[in-house]
Order: structure tokens, then C-alpha cells, then sequence
């Protein structure tokens, strides 16, 4: 059964990250670039671990996993020790607490898993093969990653802009009209850039703003 893909607002509110390896680090900072709050157990962390920590991105517990108490209050729990008897105690813990919990190589212990993510800005998507293949994961992440131009997230915001700007000004229907036609002028142009301009903008001109 394939998993629901669902959009979390996790800024500021505490995740917590045992294990302090690779794996561990990557995961870390796919949850500080949404910006959660992270906390990370390990009696070693990693180096990398330790750098985000000096950057005060993520606070250390620096001693073993100890139990239900770690992840009191956490929005969401990650394992990624190499223990998969640790890991598995993780996976248990968080269950019987009801926190969404992934464990890293360990789709049968997941309640959610990390998407491949393609981002521009606050325009974000996730691929996921519910655990069955990450590598083609991966390499349709990078696939669409070439697809969607670097510029594609200011474009957002100026489209973001013009919602607002025409909101306050039209009536719902030709709101959605114009959106309608500012969307279509911006896929138009990535068609034609093929993916590459860094330039993707949202015009508002006599055109399109379809004046009554």
C-alpha cells in the first residue's frame, strides 16, 4: 500500500534524531531546512553533526538513547543508528507514544518516510516509492530537479504577490481567471527554456490582467 503524502509545518516545533553518523547528518539537515527544532542523541556524533551544532542549527544530547523520556513532546522521531535493535526499540517507543517515527533502511519500522525533495523556494515536492526502490527515487528526483529552472521559487513569489494584489481587488471568479492566465504565461516560458533560465518571471500587463 502506497503511503499518503502529507505537507508538515514543522518550524520550530521539536523533532528528535538518534544517531549521529552519515545517514544521521543528512537526515538532520533535510529537518533544519524546514526548520525544525532538532535534537540529536548520540554518545559520538559525527563531526558534521557536531558543525551544525556549533552553527546553532541543532542542540546534542551527547549519551545513549534513555528511553520514552527522549521523545516526549516530539512532532516527529528519526533512527538512524547502525543498531537495528536500538533502532527497533526507537520504532516502538515512538509507535506506543504516537509519534511518527522513521527508521533509516528500515521501511517495515517507518510510519512516514523522507521524500526525495525538489525545491525552489516555498514551491516543494516530494517522490517517494514507499520504501520499495530509493534509488529510482533518486534518480527521479533528479530527473524533475533538472526540469524545474533555479528561478522557478521567485516566480512563486511574485505569483504569491499578484494572488494577494488581485484578491484585494476582484471578485472570486476573476480572480481565479487572471491566476489563470499568469500560471499559463509561466509554463509557457519554462517550456521554452527547456528548464535552464534562472529568469522566470510573472508578468502583469494590460494582457493579463484581463480587464473588465
Amino acid at each position: 500500500m502506497p503511503y499518503f503524502p502529507l505537507f508538515v509545518n514543522l518550524a520550530g516545533r521539536f523533532c528528535l534524531l538518534v544517531g549521529g553518523g552519515a545517514v544521521a547528518a543528512r537526515k538532520a539537515q533535510a529537518l533544519i531546512d524546514f526548520g525544525a527544532s532538532l535534537t540529536v542523541v548520540d554518545p559520538e556524533p559525527s563531526e558534521n553533526i557536531r558543525s551544525l551544532e556549533r552553527q546553532g542549527l541543532l542542540g546534542i544530547r551527547e549519551r545513549a538513547y534513555g528511553g520514552t523520556g527522549e521523545i516526549s513532546g516530539a512532532a516527529l522521531v528519526v533512527a538512524a543508528t547502525n543498531d537495528r535493535e536500538l533502532n527497533q526499540r526507537i520504532a516502538r517507543d515512538a509507535e506506543a507514544a504516537g509519534i511518527p517515527v522513521n527508521v533509516s533502511d528500515a521501511p517495515d519500522l517507518c510510519s512516514f518516510f523522507f521524500p526525495a525533495l525538489v525545491r525552489r523556494g516555498e514551491l516543494v515536492a516530494g517522490i517517494s516509492t514507499s520504501g520499495a526502490c530509493p534509488r529510482l527515487t533518486a534518480r527521479l528526483r533528479q530527473q524533475l530537479d533538472r526540469c524545474w529552472p533555479s528561478g522557478l521559487g521567485e516566480a512563486l513569489e511574485q505569483l504569491k504577490e499578484e494572488r494577494r494584489r488581485i484578491r484585494e481587488s476582484s471578485d472570486p471568479a476573476e480572480t481565479i481567471q487572471r491566476l489563470d492566465v499568469l500560471i499559463t504565461g509561466l509554463l509557457e516560458e519554462m517550456e521554452k527554456t527547456g528548464g535552464s533560465s534562472n529568469k522566470i518571471s510573472v508578468e502583469h500587463n494590460e494582457e493579463n490582467n484581463l480587464d473588465p
